[in-house]
């Protein structure tokens, strides 16, 4: 049996490092819309790399008058701890897959230069690179000039495509067809003789966000008793760690058809429960004690806070009153009457009213205080317990037979009751057809006439209603627990009809099952979620035939699935059997799966970082001041720029 325990691991915050002033190296950024990574470009891998994700604290106007700052602090990336908790109250700087909420931004960067040592009174003398999205709007790379250059003071800036620094760490060849799997799109990118053929590129509005929404409402659809339980997060698990595509989908989905199939290969996945306790035996009984002497105490302490509290307001407020009205007993008549006149007391019969009445209260709450302490100190009564001995001129036999039968009788109540609340449920009954009736003769009433519980006895037609459909007494049930106690004590042969914690673990289990290859389909099929876009696999065979028959051939030699949907078992040898369906007979063809897509992009970007090309490529403050803010250089792994007409 493959049962998985899902755990939400949370995040553990980022470290701060140290800023070494005389080093001179990169900062390279790549900003995805899932993932934020950054590092030097002198580090084998990003020094940061956390969630792109802010969280900002809801506003308390009432605590914002003594602390300012109460609702300053912004937690970012993993600093967030527990992301199911506020899931609702993220925010981040990215529509789709474009940059365009620029405060957010700006913590963004700031949350990076913190954990980097880099301080804003230090001169940030570093180049930076900067990931962007394929065919990133003008306005936007403005926008991000902007926020680079006169909000940091960074010397130069380079913009680049993930997905084309990752072609240049895997090095498979300068003709290439890139297949970027992003969390909001998927691009097939095709470049011939190192130069991308922008003009050429095409995009599917499909990613690793729609395929976790739609596992995670198949799997809401599918067990809607744990709504609450299926979050996001043991979603992104199940997906990472056990989704896959299937070779022929069809195929697959007939053999999860057998039940000897789905048996071998569902995956369990345990929710948290909690076993149902025997109550009424003594040590409950003893723990219900020693909890409500607990929250007797609790709650003593704290109405005792908020009793002493506005005991000291109340003390502070006299004091007030008796220097004021000592200002009249001395004479100080100008100081005493704007004093009044401040608190809006009209005279000094009105003040000593006041002074009259917070001494009585202020008295009155020492009473009250004295009393909460004595029944703090007093303990509450205990509760005799239901074990019940046996009676010493019954046999014991026979006492217990008794007990038997008194449990048996309790037992067949409560299935009398289920098989009426069961026979209740159906609608063709005559119970339901009865029910259905009396409703239908309270509804029929003279328009515009309701007088429906004038007369008591209106009331007794819930009664007929809810007749069969009465719920389990809690006296039986505290009957029937006091019997089962007594009879496991002297009832050697008694089997408690107990659940099994085995029975109680399958009711909080879920199956993952066609689930698993039914989410990562809609790669293939979008219309799976009502996308009217072609496939991936259809996609790459329309850019393909935009090429002459000898660019296609130099294109599919180096395939390069690339971004963190690659990641996919069974991806490779999928698309490997819908390209061999597609290409003309015996056309060779290969795939390249990169080895870890998930940071390919960032470790291609410091390989560019390093190398001759880079300073060539550099986007310095003058070219930003003179040539206008949205200027960029580019080169063979950015954007192309048009300047605006």
């Amino acid at each position: 049996m493959n049962i998985i325990n899902l755990t939400e691991n949370p995040n553990r915050p980022d470290i701060f490092h140290k800023y070494n002033v005389e080093s001179r190296h990169a900062l390279v950024i790549d900003n995805g819309s899932f993932k934020c990574r950054a590092g030097w470009s002198n580090s084998e891998k990003p020094i940061l790399d956390f969630r792109n994700f802010i969280l900002k604290p809801r506003r308390d106007r009432r605590k914002e008058v003594t602390d300012p700052l109460i609702n300053k602090h912004t937690q970012i990336g993993n600093a967030i701890t527990n992301l199911e908790s506020v899931r609702l109250n993220l925010k981040t700087q990215f529509d789709r897959n474009i940059v365009t909420h620029f405060h957010n931004q700006e913590q963004i960067f700031d949350y990076i230069f913190a954990h980097l040592g880099v301080h804003n009174e230090e001169s940030f003398t570093h180049p930076v690179l900067l990931t962007e999205a394929l065919g990133n709007p003008n306005y936007f790379r403005q926008q991000m000039n902007e926020l680079l250059f006169e909000c940091y003071g960074i010397p130069s800036v380079c913009y680049g495509i993930d997905s084309l620094f990752s072609m240049r760490h895997n090095a498979v060849g300068s003709d290439t067809l890139i297949i970027s799997f992003g969390y909001n799109t998927t691009h097939v990118i095709p470049v011939l003789d190192g130069q991308m053929r922008i003009e050429n590129v095409r995009r599917l509005n499909l990613g690793g966000y729609h395929i976790i929404h739609y596992l995670h409402r198949l799997m809401q659809m599918k067990y809607p008793m744990h709504i609450n339980a299926i979050t996001i997060s043991k979603i992104e698990t199940l997906l990472h760690c056990h989704s896959s595509i299937a070779l022929d989908y069809l195929e697959e989905l007939r053999r999860w058809s057998d039940i000897d199939y789905y048996t071998d290969n569902v995956k369990k996945i345990q929710l948290a429960f909690v076993m149902p306790t025997t109550q009424g035996t003594p040590q409950n009984q003893d723990q219900k004690i020693e909890k409500r002497k607990e929250l007797t105490r609790r709650l003593i302490e704290i109405n005792a806070r908020r009793a002493k509290s506005k005991q000291l307001d109340m003390e502070n407020q006299l004091r007030f009153m008796s220097s004021v009205r000592e200002l009249y007993e001395i004479g100080e008549m100008v100081e005493f009457e704007a004093a009044l006149k401040q608190n809006d007391i009209e005279n000094v019969v009105a003040l000593d009213k006041t002074i009259s009445s917070l001494r009585a209260r202020l008295q009155q709450m020492e009473t009250s205080t004295q009393d909460s302490s004595q029944i703090a100190n007093r303990a509450p009564k205990e509760k005799t317990s239901n074990n019940k001995k046996p009676p010493t001129d019954v046999p014991l036999e026979k006492w217990v037979s008794e007990i038997n039968l008194k449990r048996d009788e309790i037992l067949g109540r409560k299935e009398v009751r289920k098989a009426r609340r069961q026979e209740a449920a159906k609608r063709h009954t005559a119970a339901a057809q009865e029910r259905m009736r009396i409703i239908s003769l309270l509804a029929h009433n003279d328009k515009g006439i309701d007088n429906f519980g004038v007369n008591d006895n209106d009331w007794d037609v819930y009664k007929s209603i809810n007749k069969d459909n009465e719920s389990d007494s809690e006296s039986d049930n505290e009957k029937l627990l006091e019997y089962e106690t007594i009879l496991s004590k002297h009832d050697p042969s008694f089997k408690q009809n107990a659940i099994q914690s085995s029975d109680v673990a399958e009711n909080y289990q879920l199956h993952f099952s066609v689930e698993s290859i039914r989410a990562p389909e809609i790669l293939f099929q979008p219309s799976l979620i009502g996308c009217p876009e072609m496939g991936v696999a259809d996609l790459i065979d329309f850019v393909l035939k935009l090429f002459p028959a000898d660019e296609q051939q130099r294109l599919v030699n180096g395939i390069l699935l690339t971004g963190g949907c690659s990641q996919f078992a069974g991806l490779k040898e999928r698309l490997s059997k819908e390209l061999l369906e597609k290409r003309p007979f015996k056309t060779p063809f290969k795939i390249y799966a990169a080895p870890s897509p998930e940071i390919d992009a960032w470790l291609g970007a410091r390989d560019f970082a390093n190398s001759n090309d880079f300073n060539n490529s550099l986007t310095l403050k003058s070219d930003y001041e003179e040539k206008g803010s949205d200027y960029f250089k580019d080169h063979l792994y950015s954007n192309r720029y048009y300047a605006n007409a």
